[in-house]
C-alpha cells in the first residue's frame, strides 16, 4: 500500500511546483542574482529596442507621446509572460536553447496581447505598424544577443556551473542505492555536487565526520542531502545536528521500516526524479538573504554614525573607571554553527573575567565581577553597541537569535531537540525572544527552551517588516528589563 501511494504522489503529473503532491528542489543561491539581473536587464534592452524602433521610424530618439503607453507597457506585460512560460527558470547556460525558446515564446506573447488589447480599446489605428514591428524585431534581437552574450562570456570564465544547484551528500556505508543514483543523474539534471562523504566504521570517533563537516560549510551548498543509518545518527549525533545547521535545504532518504512512513502525506521532495524527506527549509528563501543583508549594512550605518558620540563616551569612561582593554571579545557559535568573536563593551574587572570557552558562568544578579559602570551598561544593553562592527562585518545581523557562548551551546544542545538549529540564520543584536521578555539569564532548561522556540519562530516567519517590528518594539520598549545583569 505504501509503495502505491508513493507512486501516486510522485506521478509526474503531480509533481509540478506547488500541486501540493510534493515539490520540485531545482533551486541556486547564484541562480536567484541571475534571474533578478536578466529580468533588469531585459527591461532595459526593451526600452532600448523601442528607441531604435522610434529611430528608425520618426526619426527621433524618444517614441512620439502616444506611443509612450505601450513602450512602457511591452517591458511590464514581457515580464509576466515570462513568468507564466517560466522563463526565468531555465536560465543556465546548459539550458541555453530551452531559455531562448521561452524567450522567443514571451516576446510573441506579449506583442500579441498588446494587438489584442489596442483592438478591443478601439486605439489599433492609431498606431504605426511599421513601428510596432520595428519594436518587435529589435527588442527580440536584442534579447536575444543579451542572453547569448551573458552565456558566452559565463562558459568563456569558467563560471556556467556556478548557477547550478550545489549539492552535498552524506551517507552511512555501504552508499544507499538512492545516492548512487543522485550521483549519476548529476550531470543529466543540471546539479554540482560539491561534497560527499560516506561515513565508515573506523571514523576516528567522528573526526572525519568532523572534517566533512568543516568542508561542507566552506563549500556552501542549496541542498544537503542525508542518508545515514540509525546507529550512524545515535554515534555522531552531535556533528550530524551540526549538518543539519547548515543554512541549506535538509532532505534525507526515508526508511520506511523505521516507521517513517507517517511522513508521506506532507514533507516528500523531488530532487533529480528521486523521492526525499524534507526535514528543514533554508531560511528567507532566494532573495531574503540579499535583502537582510542590505538592511544590516543601510540600517547598521546609519545606527552606528547616530550613536558614535555615546560609544566614544562609554568608551572613555570604561578606560577611566577600571583596568583593562576598552572592548571585550568573546567567542560565540554564530551563522553555520561556526565560531565568530562578538565585540562588547568590557563590564567585568579583568582579573575576575575567568570565562574560557569550555566553561562560561552567566552573569547573576549582584555578580561581583561586575563593574559598577559594567552594571549600568549590561542593564541598558549598552554594552551590546560595539556588536554593530559585528553587523557590518557580516559576522552579524541586526535581528536575530542572540549568540551564546560556545560552552552554553555545548551544553543545551544535549537537553533541547533542535537547538542548534537557531544557527541556520546570523545571530543578532536583538531578536523576537528578546522583545517578548526571554532575555537574561537561563537559569533553568525552560526559559532557553522558550527563547529557542521564539528564535524557530522568528527563523520560520522572517519577512523586513517583522525585523522592523522587532527593531521598534527595542526601541519603544527600551534597552533595560528586569532579567539584565
Amino acid at each position: 500500500m505504501i509503495k502505491r501511494r508513493l507512486d501516486r504522489i510522485f506521478h509526474p503529473a503531480n509533481c509540478g511546483i506547488g500541486t501540493g503532491g510534493c515539490w520540485v528542489l531545482t533551486h541556486s543561491r547564484n541562480q536567484a542574482i541571475l534571474r533578478d539581473l536578466f529580468a533588469l536587464g531585459d527591461v532595459v534592452v526593451l526600452l532600448l529596442g523601442a528607441i531604435v524602433a522610434s529611430l528608425l521610424r520618426f526619426d527621433t530618439f524618444f517614441p512620439p507621446d502616444g506611443f509612450l503607453v505601450p513602450t512602457f507597457m511591452a517591458p511590464l506585460v514581457y515580464l509576466m509572460v515570462m513568468v507564466m512560460v517560466r522563463g526565468y527558470q531555465t536560465l543556465n547556460p546548459e539550458t541555453m536553447q530551452i531559455g531562448l525558446f521561452r524567450l522567443l515564446t514571451a516576446q510573441l506573447g506579449t506583442y500579441a496581447l498588446l494587438l489584442v488589447f489596442a483592438y478591443f480599446a478601439k486605439v489599433s489605428e492609431d498606431f504605426s505598424r511599421l513601428w510596432t514591428g520595428y519594436s518587435l524585431l529589435t527588442g527580440t534581437a536584442l534579447l536575444i544577443a543579451l542572453r547569448i552574450g551573458v552565456f558566452v562570456w559565463l562558459r568563456r570564465k569558467g563560471i556556467a556551473g556556478h548557477f547550478r544547484p550545489r549539492v552535498a551528500l552524506i551517507s552511512s556505508a555501504p552508499e544507499p542505492l538512492i545516492i548512487s543514483q543522485l550521483r549519476a543523474r548529476a550531470e543529466s539534471h543540471s546539479f554540482t555536487i560539491v561534497h560527499n562523504h560516506r561515513i565508515v566504521q573506523d571514523e576516528q570517533a567522528g573526526g572525519s565526520l568532523r572534517d566533512a563537516l568543516l568542508e561542507m560549510r566552506a563549500a556552501k551548498p542549496d541542498i544537503v542531502v542525508m542518508a545515514v543509518n540509525s546507529n550512524d545518527k545515535i554515534r555522531y549525533a552531535d556533528i550530524l545536528d551540526d549538518i543539519g545547521a547548515i543554512s541549506s535545504d535538509l532532505v534525507e532518504i526515508s526508511d520506511l521500516n523505521e516507521g517513517q512512513a507517517g511522513d508521506v502525506a506532507s514533507e516528500w521532495v523531488i530532487l533529480a526524479g528521486l523521492p526525499f524527506l524534507r526535514r528543514a527549509m533554508r531560511p528567507f528563501g532566494e532573495r531574503g538573504w540579499w535583502v537582510k543583508r542590505l538592511e544590516d549594512i543601510l540600517l547598521g550605518a546609519v545606527a552606528l554614525l547616530l550613536l558614535s558620540p555615546i560609544m566614544l563616551t562609554i568608551a572613555l569612561a570604561v578606560k577611566l573607571t577600571s583596568r583593562g582593554p576598552i572592548l571585550f571579545a568573546q567567542l560565540r557559535h554564530g551563522f553555520n554553527g561556526e565560531t565568530i568573536r562578538v565585540m562588547k563593551f568590557r563590564s567585568m574587572y579583568v582579573d575576575k573575567m575567568t570565562d574560557t570557552p569550555e566553561k562560561v558562568q552567566q552573569a547573576r544578579r549582584n555578580d561581583p565581577r561586575i563593574t559598577p559602570l559594567g552594571a549600568f551598561l549590561r542593564k541598558t544593553s549598552l554594552d551590546e553597541l560595539p556588536q554593530l562592527f559585528n553587523v557590518l562585518r557580516g559576522d552579524m545581523s541586526l535581528v536575530g537569535p542572540r549568540p551564546h557562548a560556545t560552552a552554553h551551546n555545548e551544553l543545551y544542545r544535549t537537553r533541547i531537540d533542535g537547538y542548534f538549529a537557531r544557527h541556520r540564520v546570523k545571530p543578532g543584536i536583538t531578536g523576537w525572544a528578546q522583545v517578548n521578555g526571554w532575555r537574561g539569564e537561563t537559569d533553568t532548561d525552560e526559559k532557553m527552551r522558550q527563547r529557542v522556540l521564539h528564535d524557530m519562530y522568528y527563523i520560520q516567519n522572517w519577512s523586513p517588516w517583522l525585523d522592523i517590528r522587532i527593531m521598534f518594539l527595542t526601541l519603544v520598549n527600551g534597552f533595560v528589563h528586569r532579567n539584565a545583569y
